[in-house]
């Protein structure tokens, strides 16, 4: 438990920033006070935002602590950590009324901490034979024990996370641990914070690019190909670290083209195959998608969407993509979407990807954005009792009269590998009769294998379970329910625990659209459209497949996620506009 000092008041959630240019080590610092308060036993929320040039200008990350379930960030600042002058210039305006701003400078204000970080930095660079300029990295160090001290963290607690942090490096995590001890002697803070207290309960602090991994192995990935993009090159260096442990291959190719092309190829020798990637690359998939869809290949993409278009902003964040990931390709063919809203719905959203991709043979699109890969926050142990794999009607012993497109009554072929004996494959993107033969363009047959294909639609929205097709929260009599999908269900989920009077509605599978479930919910109901785009394009899909209108629209495009606060200001506005449109940066 954190110990408790002479606090300003007892503060339900408390919120801090670390800014500056990159490289000064606002990562580090935020990923270390967020890794020793979800140790303390916290909910932890954190976020970031990146210029997107290496080595960017103006860069800065939050994080928020709070011992109930917080699932978005808060623009309200208490503890700001500025490495340069400029962040201080720039975050000033956001600190709390009790907030306070780590310096090293003497300064008179009340809202400055003031460190030596000097005299700190100089104590310890001349213990280890060092020079203050040696020494000068460490700043954040000193911000960041300061910080702790004011929340009254026991500084061994501190010290152990930064060892761990440097275990490879032992000596840089001695010298930043002396840095600990000095601040922990020198630093008389004359304002602390006290968070109410909480139960220590074990928890990851993950965003969703682990989430996805670790679904990826529990799922028994055998492939994954990718050109690195940002933000989704994340999960694919995450999963290159795990995949000799695991057994599996990451590939890293030449571009998109090839790297949707090996994953397919690799699906069709019966291996679990994905490819991850971000808009710019998923348009180059496309034509490798209308192939996967001729050929009923059951692979999984993993579409990373962030600002567009074009180049747009790599390091921020939209959900510009969802009807372009809806209807791109030439040419009609089944494929489903899904569209996780948190980490834990990624993790188990993965699972049933590849499920569905085997059991009904047709590509399988799981659309996800920046705010989820770029956002960690504390969720419970996933329960792996749940995993259930289906391969569907895979055949890999002998086989005799053996047809890759067989016709059946449920439209989906049995299906083989190479070097099973009597499962003679033949795989080409031309229209094809049931054994794969290509030289055929008869009438009769091509209206039998779009019936063929297109048919597995009715039967995913038949037989997958309600929850990954919709999720309801709130009060069902309310009159006002929110529609949205995606990352923004955090700042929803937290907004409308303060404002009771209004519901919303998850949007999970995108492609087949539950329209059934949809109605059911909506009809009759005052809808509230939220997106992270311009046009609020998941609206224009409810119209397109239900009728439905929704009254208002709000959305928000500047490439920032959503705030808790604005989602709660917006929807306590007395009457809506048709648009509305969220600016906090």
């Amino acid at each position: 438990m954190l110990y408790v000092g002479k606090a300003t008041s007892m503060m339900h959630d408390l919120n801090l920033m670390v800014a500056g240019p990159q490289g000064s080590g606002i990562n580090f610092t935020s990923d270390t006070f967020a890794k020793v308060m979800t140790r303390e036993g916290y909910h932890v929320f954190t976020n970031a935002e990146l210029f997107s040039t290496i080595k960017g200008d103006h860069s800065f990350f939050r994080v928020r602590v709070c011992k109930d379930m917080i699932r978005s960030y808060s623009e309200r600042i208490d503890i700001l950590i500025p490495l340069d002058a400029k962040s201080v210039l720039l975050h000033t305006k956001e600190l709390s009324q009790e907030g306070t701003i780590i310096s090293e400078e003497n300064l008179s204000d009340q809202r400055h901490a003031s460190i030596p970080y000097r005299d700190i930095l100089q104590t310890v660079a001349t213990k280890f034979g060092k020079s203050l300029a040696e020494l000068n990295v460490m700043k954040n160090t000193v911000a960041l024990s300061g910080a702790t001290k004011m929340i009254g963290l026991d500084k061994e607690k501190l010290k152990k996370v930064i060892s761990e942090n440097f275990a490879s490096k032992p000596t840089i995590a001695d010298m930043n641990n002396a840095v600990v001890d000095e601040v922990y002697a020198e630093f008389t803070p004359t304002k602390t914070f006290d968070l109410e207290t909480t139960q220590y309960k074990k928890r990851m602090l993950i965003n969703s690019t682990h989430a996805v991994g670790m679904g990826k192995v529990e799922a028994g990935l055998k492939f994954q190909s990718y050109y690195p993009i940002t933000p989704a090159s994340d999960e694919s260096n995450y999963l290159e670290r795990l995949m000799e442990k695991y057994d599996f291959v990451v590939e890293q190719t030449e571009d998109e083209i090839a790297a949707l092309n090996m994953a397919i190829a690799a699906a069709n020798t019966g291996l679990r195959s994905a490819t991850s990637t971000s808009g710019p690359g998923f348009s180059l998939m496309v034509e490798s998608l209308s192939y996967a869809g001729m050929t009923e290949t059951p692979v999984v993409i993993f579409y990373y969407q962030r600002a567009g278009p074009a180049t747009g902003m790599p390091t921020r964040h939209e959900q510009g993509d969802l009807k372009y990931a809806l209807s791109a390709g030439h040419g009609e063919f089944p494929r489903v979407m899904i569209a996780p809203g948190d980490h834990k719905e990624a993790f188990y959203d993965t699972i049933d990807a590849f499920n569905v991709a085997e059991k009904y043979q047709l590509p399988v699109i799981v659309l996800l954005d920046k705010a989820m890969a770029m956002s960690n926050y504390t969720v419970d142990p996933f329960d792996l009792g749940k995993v259930v794999i289906d391969r569907g009607k895979l055949i890999l012993s002998e086989t005799k009269d053996y047809l890759r497109y067989r016709f059946t009554d449920d439209g989906i072929s049995p299906r083989s590998v190479p070097g099973i004996k009597g499962g003679i494959i033949t795989i080409a993107g031309d229209e094809h009769d049931e054994d794969g033969h290509i030289f055929t363009e008869d009438a009769d047959n091509r209206i039998k294998m779009m019936d063929k294909r297109m048919s597995k639609m009715a039967a995913v929205l038949k037989e997958s379970p309600a929850d990954l097709k919709v999720k309801f929260y709130g009060n069902p009599t309310n009159k006002k329910v929110i529609l949205s999908w995606g990352s923004t269900k955090g700042p929803i989920l937290d907004a409308i625990e303060k404002v009771k009077d209004v519901s919303l509605l998850q949007i999970r599978m995108m492609e087949p659209f539950p329209v059934e479930e949809v109605t059911k919910y909506l009809k009759g109901k005052t809808i509230i459209d939220v997106e992270q785009n311009y046009s609020g394009q998941l609206a224009d899909l409810l119209r397109e497949k239900t009728g439905l209108e929704v009254s208002s629209r709000i959305v928000k495009y500047n490439g920032r996620p959503i705030a808790f606060e604005e989602m709660v200001e917006v929807l306590s506005k007395r009457k809506l506009d048709k648009r509305e449109v969220l600016t906090y940066a």
